[in-house]
């Protein structure tokens, strides 16, 4: 199939005009993610790939498979393609000094807690969560941590729990010598650690619903990719996921809307606390 002058590409070359459109209203469609015009060169070569892994000879060809594919697998190839993952273990780590003080004060209670990292990537952050709470003392038996992402390719890695052994040196040597086991070049996430995260796919934009309230929320550096109405909804339904007196940590450059602060208050760099009402009078 030929393209049009000025508007399709091939896959060595520019992906501009109604081209480009067209994969940016597929990606925003299917999972609420907005592709800037900057972002053409990583376009086209992200589509290279799934071209070559698809058959197809030009991008037009390609996208209209997508379009008249009715199972979604190869739109959520796509997206997964066009996904970016960078994460590290402990990243932002004042976050983790603060879950460190919510795991104290649950174990001294006897509370259980059900953690979500969503927009997990490859698993580092959850990982990450449980060496924490494990360090603390709080009993594995007694955490949930629920680990989704749109990318069921980056889901796979992230449970399979074994990393580059260059990757774990982001994690402070305490938590290191208890957490992973150093095999060769790779390093595997304890068992007991691994136990503690079940990893889960789900697009943050689509209907998703969780039975019980969330007592941490790590959403962080995720709404960054959304339009502003899709952030606005993003953090509502965030909000009214959590549990009164729960916690919600976002990324260094993310904040919430002024209208959500009567639900949550601000409780320190990057960090909202959901107000629990006593007696009429909010905390």
């Amino acid at each position: 199939m030929s393209a049009m002058p000025g508007h399709a590409a091939d896959p060595t070359g520019e992906v501009k005009g109604s081209t480009l459109e067209r994969v940016r209203a597929l990606i925003l469609d299917a999972s609420g993610i907005v592709l800037g015009d900057n972002k053409a060169s990583m376009v086209r070569a992200r589509l290279s790939k799934r071209l070559a892994a698809t058959g197809h000879g030009c991008i037009e060809a390609y996208l209209d498979f997508v379009e008249r594919a009715d199972d979604g697998t190869e739109r959520n190839n796509l997206v997964s393609a066009m996904t970016t993952n960078v994460t590290h273990f402990f990243r932002e780590a004042h976050h983790f000094d603060q879950l460190r003080r919510i795991g104290l004060d649950a174990r001294a209670t006897g509370q259980k807690l059900n953690i979500w990292s969503a927009g997990c990537s490859s698993g580092q952050e959850p990982f990450s969560i449980a060496m924490t709470l494990a360090d603390a003392g709080f009993p594995p038996r007694d955490v949930r941590i629920l680990a989704t992402d749109i990318d069921s390719h980056i889901l796979a890695l992230a449970s399979r729990a074994i990393y580059p052994r260059r990757e774990i040196q982001a994690i402070p040597p305490g938590h290191r010598a208890k957490s992973v086991l150093v095999e060769g070049e790779d390093a595997r996430i304890a068992p007991v650690l691994r136990s503690m995260v079940d990893f889960r796919l789900t697009n943050l934009v689509g209907d998703w619903s969780f039975s019980t309230p969330f007592d941490v929320i790590f959403c962080r550096n995720v709404a960054i990719y959304f339009d502003p109405p899709t952030q606005a909804q993003l953090w509502s339904r965030m909000v009214g996921a959590l549990r009164p007196g729960g916690w919600l940590f976002v990324g260094h450059s993310e904040r919430l809307p002024d209208r959500l602060l009567t639900q949550v208050r601000y409780a320190g760099q990057t960090t909202y606390k959901k107000i629990k009402a006593e007696g009429g009078t909010a905390r």
